[in-house]
């Protein structure tokens, strides 16, 4: 069960609209390495896990990833509310505008939507582990990349914190994948493909 709090993790207030920024940063949202995927990937995951400890860490962190999904749909609505037509021209927003307005739709930031072939449940503890460190790390690239692009302050701001977020999940996976009871060999397995 799910309680919802309502209030974000932590405040956005965006004072200027800038649909190109909202064009890339939409790909957070629902691109490849985004906060959709990575979601319903921990969600999915969970039921396959052999121990409740990796059970419990992938439902925990997946609850977290929805509450981040909903701090990037925040940032990308209020980057694109106020728009004007002229700003929706120039920023190339405007085919993105066409289907959606100002609705907060997932997608790649080339406009793919997105699909559920970008994430992996495969119910092998080893493979899904593996599979989340490195979807960590993705999320994490594609905050840095974001960063490199926004010069917004409002922005970065909350850019900064998710991108803090996604760095306390990896040490969390990395004990998860330690807790098990050792019956079959998981966690030495894990830790000899991974180097870790």
């Amino acid at each position: 069960m799910f309680v919802y709090e309502k209030k974000l993790e932590y405040p956005i207030r965006i004072k200027n609209s800038n649909p190109a920024l909202a064009k890339f940063i939409c790909s957070q949202y629902g691109g490849p390495d985004g906060e959709l995927g990575a979601s319903l990937r921990y969600l999915s995951q969970r039921y396959a896990m052999p121990y409740p400890e990796l059970s419990a860490i992938l439902t925990d962190i997946g609850t977290e990833e929805l509450g981040h999904l909903e701090m990037v749909g925040t940032i990308v609505y209020q980057l694109t509310r106020s728009m004007t037509p002229e700003q929706i021209k120039q920023s190339g927003y405007d085919t993105y505008f066409v289907d959606h307005t100002a609705g907060v739709f997932p997608q790649f930031a080339s406009g793919t939507p997105w699909t559920a072939a970008t994430i992996g449940v495969t119910g092998d503890v080893i493979a899904d582990l593996s599979e989340d460190m490195s979807a960590e790390q993705k999320a994490r690239k594609t905050y840095d990349n974001i960063l490199r692009l926004c010069d917004d302050p409002d922005v970065t701001d909350v850019i900064r914190f998710l991108r803090e977020r996604e760095g306390r999940a990896l040490p969390a996976l990395r004990r998860g994948a330690a807790s098990g009871d050792g019956k079959d060999g998981s966690e030495e397995r894990l830790f000899d493909q991974s180097g870790l």
